[in-house]
């Protein structure tokens, strides 16, 4: 690895590691920053995609590929095109509609990072439905990676650079891959933050906001005051939380949230794509080697 992408991977695994982390949502927010840092794009988004895990009344996307998109992390989109872009998300062709969705969809169930000619063919990002909408967020080119946790769970990430910035090329695709297998214990909390480990059940919104408030170390008598609650409520919201994340007190909601690396580092080695294999620096690839035949 040429030594400017290793420091940059370290810069962004560094900053990684001071984000508040007891504040999932800002976890998330802040890997997408960092996920741009480490391989020299712009801006990035994070999204979880689940596959028959959340009850159909509760989605709000149509399944790609059997995956269902159900939360996106990303930057805040510039004031003056926000209406735009709202307009342009009503208009815009479904997600299992969309040539990148579909093969990032298609591809799940191994670690990979698709670029363009991957994602979209022999295109050019303007002349695909995604294009108008990356055109106004100020990006030019997109690589897009995805990692499978569990069965049931994927978390993608999506790169963006500007327009006249070099397009993402392999390099650029296995820093993206070793970014993903470095940031295990936020990508764990992040799925901890929804329900998602193979054993817990998906939490609602309102499940979420108190699930963080209990990180925080509040009681319910202070979570019933911040969420607008009774008592009685905070104490069922808190009830429900633990039945879901199969956890009996707050001791055990604290350990998985500590443990979280450890429970990334018992998944690996993962899968990899075609691309990836052989990539240096690549965990997953030096584990299969190393494995006894």
């Amino acid at each position: 690895m040429h030594p400017d992408r290793w420091q940059r991977l370290c810069d962004a695994l560094s900053a990684l590691a001071r984000a508040p982390q007891h504040h999932p949502n800002l976890i998330a927010e802040c890997l997408a920053h960092q996920a741009a840092r480490a391989t020299g794009g712009h801006r990035a988004f994070v999204l979880l995609m689940t596959r028959n895990r959340v009850l159909p009344r509760n989605l709000q996307n149509e399944p790609i590929q059997g995956w269902t998109p159900i939360h996106r992390y990303s930057p805040p989109t510039p004031p003056k095109y926000q209406a735009h872009i709202r307009e342009l998300m009503r208009q815009r062709n479904p997600l299992n509609d969309l040539p990148s969705s579909v093969a990032i969809a298609r591809s799940a169930g191994r670690l990979r990072v698709l670029l363009r000619p991957e994602l979209i063919g022999e295109r050019r990002w303007e002349e695909t439905p995604t294009g108008e909408l990356m055109a106004l967020l100020g990006s030019g080119d997109r690589m897009m990676g995805g990692l499978p946790l569990g069965d049931t769970v994927e978390i993608i990430i999506g790169v963006d650079r500007p327009p006249g910035a070099p397009e993402f090329v392999e390099e650029d695709r296995a820093q993206l891959a070793r970014f993903f297998e470095r940031c295990g214990p936020y990508l764990m909390r992040i799925l901890i933050s929804h329900g998602l480990l193979p054993h817990q059940n998906p939490l609602t919104p309102r499940e979420r906001e108190c699930h963080e408030l209990l990180l925080d170390a509040l009681t319910e008598s202070e979570i019933a005051e911040v969420m607008g609650l009774t008592p009685r409520s905070a104490h069922q919201y808190v009830s429900r939380i633990y039945q879901k994340l199969g956890l009996n007190s707050r001791a055990q909601l604290m350990s998985e949230w500590l443990i979280a690396g450890q429970i990334f580092e018992d998944m690996l080695p993962f899968p990899l794509h075609s691309a990836l294999v052989g990539a240096r620096g690549l965990r997953s690839a030096e584990m299969v080697e190393k494995a006894p035949a």
